[in-house]
Parts: structure tokens; C-alpha cells; sequence
């Protein structure tokens, strides 16, 4: 499972948060998403007096039962507390055809992990971004992941307005590409456009365990973003913490 993110004081998380959001706002061509211009990182100083609290397996969790079920937004609240969740992918591997030799892999790998952003294309001039981050204290409306992702959607995307926000939902499976069960997300689309590129961001901020998921997929057209976007949610998934 590729965990991305650690543990930071949130100001100096938040600020990254925006460094990779703009930075992937810029990678994927045009994009029209806004993000707050991020500070200088030298300029970001830690709070003597801030504490945050190690990550420990709450006593009797099931970590098993929980990734047995959907994670809607109040099922968030059945994970144990600061125990971060993460991405796997397969979007890298080479796919079968149908006369059983391998094909090169659809998906190209740009970045892996830099800044907190993995990062892929394809031939067809999509690419797809994900990234984690931890210590969005600020952010977060406490047993209410509905609102706390209305928060961080907000802070990504400054000019959104909440009926823009879709209900989604990306895969909740420990192994990308099986088959599983599903976590609640809230999306925001952008139309392509003369010199745009159409996009789509995908968010989820999971109070509890203290994580913030966040996936961006942009194409050159609308219509490349409507069939791309199930082709990638079939090697992408948010994984479960397991016990």
C-alpha cells in the first residue's frame, strides 16, 4: 500500500497540501481548478506548545469489519483514531490481451511520491494525480466527514460552490483492481474548453483517522475524461487500514 503523507504540524501540511494541489493544477494542462498560492516553505515555523497524538489501534477495532462494508461519510467514524488510510495502485502494470500476451502498460508512470504526488499519463494525453495528507486538524468538523470534506474540497478549490460538489465514490479495497467495496467522496468537474483541458477532482477527508485523500484526473476533451475516469478507478484504490 502506498501511504503517502506524514505526520506534521498542520500549517506546514496544509501549505504542502496547496504546494501539490497548484503543482498538479499546473501539470494537468490548463486546468481551471484554483488553489491558494502556497507560502515559502522557510517561512513555515512549528508551534512549540502543539502535541498530536501517536497513531494507535483503538482497543477491540476490527479493522476487518470496516473494510468489509462501504465507507460512507458516517462510517468514518468506525476507524480507528490517527490511524492513517492510503492509496494502492496497479495503473503501472502491464494489461493481458486478449490473446495472452502482454501489452505495454496504459499508464505512464511521471511521478512517484515527489512532494507527496504519484503521478501517471497516457497516450491520450490524460493524467491522473493522487496524493495524502495528515494533520488537517483545522479542516475537520469532528464526526462529520460530510462537512469536513465540504472543507477540504473549499480549501482546494476557493471558488466552489457547495452545489457543485457531486456525490462520488472511488474503490475501498485493500488490492487495487479486485473487485470491493466502495468510500464516499465529493467531486468537482470542469468542462474542457478552447486551451483547457476538462477535469475532475475526487476528495475525502477522513476525520477520524486524520487523513485527506485527494485524486485529480484531467483529459484533453470531455469526452476522453468520461471514459478514462472508469478505466482508472479500476487500478486505483483507498485502502484500509488493516489491524
Amino acid at each position: 500500500m502506498k501511504n503517502l503523507g506524514e505526520a506534521g504540524p498542520f500549517r506546514g501540511r496544509a501549505m504542502g497540501l496547496a504546494a501539490v494541489a497548484a503543482a498538479s493544477a499546473l501539470a494537468l494542462g490548463g486546468c481551471t481548478i484554483a488553489v491558494p498560492a502556497p507560502r515559502p516553505t522557510a517561512t513555515v515555523q512549528p508551534t512549540p506548545t502543539a502535541t498530536f497524538a501517536v497513531p494507535t489501534i483503538q482497543a477491540g477495532h476490527d479493522a476487518a469489519a470496516v473494510a468489509a462494508k462501504n465507507m460512507t461519510f458516517d462510517a468514518g467514524r468506525t476507524l480507528s483514531p490517527n490511524v492513517p488510510v492510503g492509496f494502492n495502485d496497479v495503473l503501472g502494470q502491464s494489461a493481458d490481451s486478449t490473446s495472452g500476451t502482454a501489452l505495454p502498460p496504459e499508464w505512464k508512470l511521471l511521478k512517484n511520491n515527489v512532494a507527496g504526488q504519484t503521478q501517471y499519463s497516457d497516450a491520450a494525453g490524460c493524467k491522473v494525480a493522487y496524493w495524502v495528507t495528515s494533520n488537517q486538524g483545522p479542516l475537520i468538523s469532528s464526526g462529520d466527514d460530510l462537512t469536513s470534506t465540504q472543507n477540504l474540497m473549499k480549501y482546494l478549490i476557493p471558488s466552489v460552490v457547495p452545489d457543485a460538489l457531486k456525490d462520488a465514490t472511488l474503490p475501498w479495497v485493500a488490492e487495487a483492481g479486485k473487485k470491493g467495496r466502495g468510500i464516499s467522496v465529493l467531486s468537482y468537474t470542469t468542462k474542457g474548453s478552447k486551451g483547457g483541458m476538462a477535469s475532475r477532482v475526487w476528495g475525502r477527508l477522513l476525520g477520524t483517522s486524520g487523513t485527506g485523500l485527494v485524486v485529480t484526473l484531467a483529459c484533453p476533451t470531455d469526452a476522453f475524461l468520461a471514459s478514462t475516469t472508469p478505466r482508472v478507478m479500476a487500478k486505483l484504490s483507498v485502502a484500509p487500514p488493516a489491524n
